[in-house]
């Protein structure tokens, strides 16, 4: 067991507060806008297999990253902490550079990513009750399972863009990190 402990960045924690709270906002729109008319269920459209394989797939990523972080367990922050944040604010102060451009680029693109999941995995909180929502939904047609499936798929997506972001940007000062 270790003693370091993730700090996290409190530009990004407000960030993503700010969007998943804006998806509520939108969930409870869609569902206080609801058709009365429930959609038929369409057989196949659950995809539980892939997301058995996607289940195995964020296990093993847990195990071995949580292990070998500094962090333990709290690697699962990472996308929230203070050095990519640091390492996100050094790519864009970098200049412009070609090579830096794009890495600004696909920096922004990536957190652009993180946000808009943030925002949908609000929004499903209270759209999932509409039937019609969740009925031909991964994980479909009960709320539970429709609500794992596309949970699981963001913790999936999230230590993807966190590695992703680690290579696009630049290291950050000794401080930061």
């Amino acid at each position: 067991m270790t003693n370091h402990r993730l700090q996290l960045s409190r530009p990004a924690v407000i960030t993503a507060a700010v969007s998943a709270t804006a998806g509520l906002a939108t969930g409870v729109a869609v569902f206080l806008h609801r058709s009365e008319q429930i959609e038929p269920h369409v057989n196949g459209t659950s995809a539980w297999l892939p997301h058995l394989v996607v289940l195995a797939i964020v296990a093993t990523w847990f195990t071995v990253a949580s292990r070998r972080s500094p962090f333990g367990w709290m690697v699962i922050f990472g996308p929230v902490g203070r050095p990519i944040t640091a390492r996100i604010r050094a790519t864009f102060r970098s200049g412009f550079h070609p090579l830096i451009l794009l890495r600004c680029l696909a920096a922004a693109f990536l957190v652009l990513l993180e946000v808009y999941m943030a925002w949908r995995i609000g929004e499903q909180v209270f759209a999932g009750l509409d039937p019609n929502f969740i009925n031909n939904a991964w994980g479909g047609p009960s709320y539970l399972g429709a609500m794992f499936c596309h949970y699981l798929d963001g913790a999936l997506l999230y230590p993807i863009c966190h590695v992703l972001l680690r290579k696009v940007t630049v290291p950050a000062g000794p401080t930061a990190e």
